[in-house]
């Protein structure tokens, strides 16, 4: 059976090559944040339209370079992503959570503006769980 889309996670972390992504103020820890732990929060007065160049997202640095592979295949444009007001490497307004590669096709057809759950980073930021939590461990082994 194939796992749903909120089975997956958003890792907070400092990556050697998209930037640091860390959400704690020293900029070092590990937080992951589970989709399914935030399901609750994507309802419809979330959805707002949001330029696109006001979002940081992982890897946004190497567009245009194509993406390729069975994830990005899939990646459905139709569905908004999720983005919060939190820290990002690129200092945009925005900080997309889920949904890059949504991102990435929607930039490569031209677009300018799009659709997406917008969630407070207060609101969001006490559903990332730190990685050394034994939860997180437990957890990841499902992902």
């Amino acid at each position: 059976m194939e796992k749903q889309w909120y089975h997956g996670y958003h890792k907070a972390s400092n990556f050697d090559s998209i930037g640091n992504w860390c959400i704690t103020e020293d900029l070092k820890k590990d937080h992951y944040l589970f989709m399914e732990d935030i399901l609750h929060l994507l309802t419809e007065e979330r959805i707002k339209s949001v330029p696109l160049k006001s979002i940081g997202w992982k890897n946004k640095h190497n567009f245009p370079a194509p993406w390729s592979g069975k994830r990005y295949d899939e990646a459905d444009v139709k569905y908004p992503g999720i983005i919060t007001t939190g820290h990002n490497p690129y200092d945009n307004d925005y900080r997309m959570v889920d949904g890059r590669r949504r991102m990435h096709k929607l930039l490569s057809s031209g677009v300018t503006k799009s659709n997406f759950y917008v969630i407070m980073w207060e609101e969001l930021r006490p559903f990332f769980l730190e990685s050394n939590d034994y939860e997180v461990v437990d957890r990841l082994k499902n992902v």
